[in-house]
């Protein structure tokens, strides 16, 4: 099965099931896929799973807290492993975006540097690591280091999963769903609007924060109607990559300003700097742009709307 809830089987149920298969797969990058990959899929599962508990979150009750910490916290875990790699990516996009312009090589001093910084946190989490376990010994320790985080993050995903079968709710059908959906398409709307007032770094990570979850709502919901929902979550999807873009743009800027930066030419972050302001110029205008399309209708309404898809799709309209 997949990422779905069937709207002819009983929700509880699909929620379970939902949830031990994201777990399951979790669990199966981490023993099989390469460190990156595997942290990277460790963390997409987090955020599906979080936003599979925010959908049922009223009707879960006090366990939400408790299994959403959970899944957040694991996911925090991991975040600093995969940060250090994505400003390299980042700027190694930005540089194929706008090859045309600029002589590649003018910036390299600077991919040196994002690389430097990556290998000494990589380093670094790893003595910390090595530290905690009262490894001394040179050779095959960072091997052992790495099996034995591994190890930690299996641990905590059985933990999850021994968990699941408490995952019972106190409503059947659309109303088991249907709350949780509209506060968080709510919440959306709400940090949409404050994006608009005021377009900073946060609030518009905020409002992607928001996005992704109504994203997997509609793919947990697309048998309400296939071709919509399929519709919605992909232009939430592109949003989504968007507001992440320029997130990550943003971070790349930051850098720029680091100590470990300071000793590069000045004209070379500017000239940087310039680049990365121009891209997050378009991004803005495309995101406000498809937002006002996504957020356009109000929250009953799409509350209802929803409620009555769910009605025909179930066969009792």
């Amino acid at each position: 099965m997949s990422y779905r809830l069937t709207v002819r089987h009983d929700v509880e149920s699909d929620l379970q099931r939902v949830a031990a298969e994201q777990i399951g797969r979790a669990r199966q990058a981490l023993e099989q896929e390469s460190p990156v990959d595997a942290i990277h899929r460790l963390r997409q599962r987090c955020k599906k799973l979080r936003a599979l508990l925010r959908l049922v979150r009223p009707t879960l009750g006090k366990r939400y807290a408790g299994e959403n910490r959970r899944f957040r916290n694991l996911a925090r875990s991991v975040a600093s492993q995969r940060d250090e790699q994505v400003l390299i990516e980042t700027f190694d996009a930005l540089m194929r975006r706008y090859a045309e312009q600029i002589d590649r090589r003018h910036f390299s001093a600077i991919r040196r540097q994002l690389q430097a910084r990556r290998r000494h946190s990589l380093a670094a989490a790893k003595k910390s690591e090595a530290g905690n376990e009262g490894a001394g010994e040179e050779g095959g320790d960072g091997q052992a280091s790495a099996l034995s985080e591994t190890a930690a993050l299996v641990a905590v995903l059985e933990q999850a999963l021994s968990a699941v079968p408490n995952w019972t709710l106190s409503a059947r059908g659309f109303d088991a769903v249907g709350e949780g959906l509209a506060e968080s398409y709510r919440r959306g709307r709400r940090a949409w609007k404050r994006a608009r007032r005021s377009p900073t770094t946060s609030e518009l990570h905020e409002w992607r924060k928001q996005i992704k979850y109504h994203r997997y709502h509609c793919e947990l919901l697309r048998d309400l109607w296939p071709a919509e929902m399929k519709t919605r979550s992909r232009e939430a999807h592109r949003l989504s990559d968007w507001l992440g873009e320029d997130h990550d743009l943003a971070t790349l800027r930051a850098s720029l300003d680091d100590d470990v930066m300071a000793h590069l030419g000045m004209r070379q972050r500017a000239q940087l700097a310039a680049l990365i302001e121009q891209r997050r110029q378009v991004l803005s205008t495309q995101a406000f742009a498809l937002g006002r399309r996504l957020y356009a209708e109000p929250t009953k309404a799409l509350h209802q709307r929803f409620a009555r898809y769910w009605q025909g799709a179930s066969g009792k309209s």
